[in-house]
């Protein structure tokens, strides 16, 4: 019998489980963390939440959670204070949309981060990888199991989200050009949307705290030569309350814009080519309702600065991005009406009429027809 009221299953170096560890220190619920072993990540968690990833919540009364987004929805209807949640219809538009892009678009840096710089994984990751998979075992057994789960399988994977050696200079020079942006937001502003954080910060804490906070090249590279940034990193993961709100008349920062039209100029017109890739692969497979898509699409090319960066995109994502239709199509029309006016400045469309393909559904790591 569990003492606690939840265990949580993840790692230090996972992107996603430090977005919910944050989150839950910033709830302050009763949880236990559990350091997921090779038992837990090939029976444990495929038992219990059909795949092997991390994280995973599990309640005191025996029900499971994965999905970073979902975990903080059911939260958020038993514990809904502190609110993580915003009420504005812009605000709200804004949170959602900046947590489906940080759990999408910055997958590429946290890899080229961790992966093409060794001192990481030998001075860091392949220790506490090994430790949490076989805790019992010596040392040499470790490094042996972590080397052919991490390490090689790595090398084939990281082409698949464009970490090539002809696109590091532009995925480098595009991450600290965010990096800066995000520095001067915080000299400003506490968290993300004013004084208290929302889904987006905890979004944003994936890959701060998981990769660019804790493994040793992006620290000292990229988070120590920027304090106020490193400041909201360290004091979101610890869960650090607050006193302070959000922007009050449901305003976006203006130190916050340059990113926002990042997301809107790059990253919606790639969803838009996952689409047609994804509509091209049901056809060719004729694939029907109930079946599952491909996690990922081929190479696409997105704009990112001034340059072009290839890169496969996920199904999943798209499912997220109708997570965020559905969620804009239940406000009231006045809301709708507010959203579209701030969009529109934007030169933007009514979000409600963007095609995100055919509806899905999630299923494990992937999307699936409905």
């Amino acid at each position: 019998m569990m003492k606690s009221q939840y265990k949580y299953y993840g790692w230090q170096a996972s992107y996603f489980a430090g977005k919910i560890r944050g989150y839950l220190n910033y709830k302050g619920v009763d949880y236990v963390e559990k350091n997921i072993n090779m038992i837990d990540m090939l029976v444990t968690l495929p038992k219990h939440t059909g795949r092997q990833a991390m994280p995973a919540l599990e309640t005191k009364q025996g029900e499971w959670f994965c999905d970073t987004p979902l975990i903080m929805a059911e939260l958020e209807k038993r514990h809904p204070q502190p609110p993580v949640l915003v009420e504005g219809p812009v605000q709200n538009f804004v949170a959602e949309l900046f947590q489906n892009w940080v759990d999408d678009a910055w997958i590429p840096v946290a890899l080229h981060s961790r992966w093409s710089y060794p001192e990481n994984y030998e001075k860091l990751n392949r220790d506490e990888a090994g430790k949490s998979l076989l805790p019992f075992a010596p040392r040499f057994i470790r490094n042996r199991v972590a080397d052919k789960a991490f390490l090689q399988n790595m090398a084939r994977h990281l082409p698949a989200t464009g970490v090539v050696p002809e696109q590091l200079a532009l995925l480098e020079a595009w991450t600290k050009n965010s990096l800066d942006l995000l520095e001067i937001h915080f000299s400003k502003h506490g968290y993300l949307l004013g004084e208290r954080p929302t889904v987006a910060d905890f979004g944003l804490l994936g890959p701060m705290f998981g990769h660019l906070n804790r493994d040793p090249w992006p620290k000292r590279q990229w988070l120590d030569l920027r304090p106020n940034l490193q400041k909201w990193v360290e004091k979101m993961a610890r869960g650090d309350k607050t006193s302070g709100e959000l922007l009050e008349h449901d305003k976006i920062p203006e130190t916050l814009m340059p990113l926002i039209k990042i997301i809107l100029t790059e990253y919606m017109p790639f969803m838009d080519k996952t689409v047609q890739d994804l509509k091209g692969i049901i056809a060719a497979k004729q694939l029907k309702s109930g079946d599952k898509l491909p996690r990922s699409t081929g190479l696409i090319e997105l704009a990112m600065m001034d340059a072009r960066y290839k890169r496969a995109s996920f199904s999943y994502s798209l499912w997220r991005m109708q997570r965020t239709q559905k969620m804009v199509a239940q406000y009231s029309q006045v809301d709708k009406d507010c959203l579209n006016a701030w969009l529109l400045k934007l030169g933007q469309a009514d979000f409600l009429t963007v095609d995100f393909g055919c509806e899905l559904k999630r299923h494990g790591l992937v999307a699936a027809l409905v």
